[in-house]
C-alpha cells in the first residue's frame, strides 16, 4: 500500500466516523441532535433524511477504501453536504454560526483532501 493509499484510508476512515455519528445521532433522535435542529429550526423529516443521506456517504467513503472512485463520489458529497450545513448555520445564527460554521468549514477542508487524495489513486 502506498502513502497516498493510506492517507486515502485514514481520511475515508475519518470521514465515516464522522458521519456515522452525526447521521446516525439524526437517525436514532438523539436529544443533542434534537437541539441542534431546532436551534436551526428544520423539520423532523428534512432531518431524519440528512441523516440517511449522511449514512448514504459512509457507505461510499467505506467503499471508497477498496475503490478511489467511491471515495472521491463520498468525499465530495461531504464537501455538499457541509456546504449546506454551513447556509444553514448561517441562517440560523446564535451558537451554531459561531461554532458550527468554522467546525463544518474544517471537516469540509479534510473531505476536499480526502478527494484529492483518492483522485490521485485512481
Amino acid at each position: 500500500m502506498s502513502g497516498l493509499d493510506l492517507a486515502r484510508v485514514v481520511l475515508c476512515a475519518l470521514l465515516a466516523v464522522m458521519l456515522i455519528a452525526t447521521g446516525g445521532g439524526k437517525l436514532a433522535g438523539a436529544s443533542s441532535s434534537h437541539v441542534i435542529r431546532d436551534s436551526l429550526r428544520v423539520g423532523a423529516t428534512p432531518w431524519r433524511l440528512i441523516g440517511v443521506f449522511e449514512l448514504a456517504l459512509v457507505v461510499l467513503l467505506v467503499v471508497g477504501v477498496w475503490r478511489p472512485a467511491s471515495a472521491v463520489v463520498g468525499a465530495l458529497g461531504v464537501v455538499v453536504l457541509l456546504g449546506g450545513a454551513v447556509v444553514v448555520r448561517l441562517r440560523g445564527g446564535g451558537a451554531q454560526r459561531k461554532t458550527g460554521v468554522p467546525a463544518d468549514i474544517a471537516v469540509g477542508v479534510v473531505a476536499l483532501a480526502a478527494a484529492a487524495v483518492a483522485l490521485t489513486t485512481l
